[in-house]
């Protein structure tokens, strides 16, 4: 396991938290939700992420990008089932 600088943590941050401003300026809609493959919570489309078959909230999909880029999760299905 690799722990990050907290400037690598920032930029994957702001990746990931700029998909919900990026979806807003392509038109999705603030208001269609979807439900979290990894939390079971229906949040917001926009921000969402697409891993193969699984759709994480953009708090999920964060929270998976830096397990792996940590080390602590090799897969989506590795985060999904932890």
């Amino acid at each position: 396991m690799e722990k990050l600088s907290d400037l690598e943590r920032k930029a994957i941050t702001a990746r990931i938290r700029g998909l919900v401003l990026k979806e807003h300026q392509m038109g999705v809609s603030a208001g269609t939700k979807v439900i979290c493959h990894n939390c079971g919570y229906t949040k917001p489309l926009a921000g969402a992420v697409r891993y193969g078959n699984y759709r994480l909230c953009n708090d999920c999909a964060l929270k998976y990008e830096l397990a792996r880029a940590e080390g602590d999760v090799q897969t989506i299905e590795d985060f999904i089932l932890d």
